[in-house]
């Protein structure tokens, strides 16, 4: 399912089955986690901007899912698709980075 809201992540071009269920969820979040739009780490300012979806399912990232504790732990799973070189990957799986959230775009896609 997806809202269909701009703010939402991308639908897949492909239908999710049982069989890929793993690695099509994982090659969705690397997807999201690369849209610069929704996420982004502005080194600047020493800050990670993510989609507020990740602060409104935060339950969700703080399952102890392959290690993740806290928000910035799951994405250090995915260090290298938010862009992060190995010192912010550790200061992330070590909950070590300020995050803010970014406003969602309500706005429906056209597409």
């Amino acid at each position: 399912m997806n809202c269909a809201s701009i703010g939402c992540p991308a639908l897949r071009p492909e239908a999710f089955t049982a069989a890929q269920l793993d690695a099509q969820l994982d090659d969705q979040t690397r997807r999201f986690l690369r849209d610069r739009t929704r996420n982004r780490y502005v080194a600047g300012d020493d800050l990670l901007l993510l989609s507020p979806i990740f602060n409104w399912y935060a339950g969700d990232f703080e399952t102890g899912w392959r290690g993740s504790e806290s928000v910035a732990a799951f994405v250090a799973l995915y260090a290298d698709a938010i862009g992060a070189d190995p010192a912010l990957a550790a200061r992330l799986k070590a909950d070590d980075v300020e995050i803010d959230y970014l406003d969602y775009d309500w706005a429906l896609n056209a597409k």
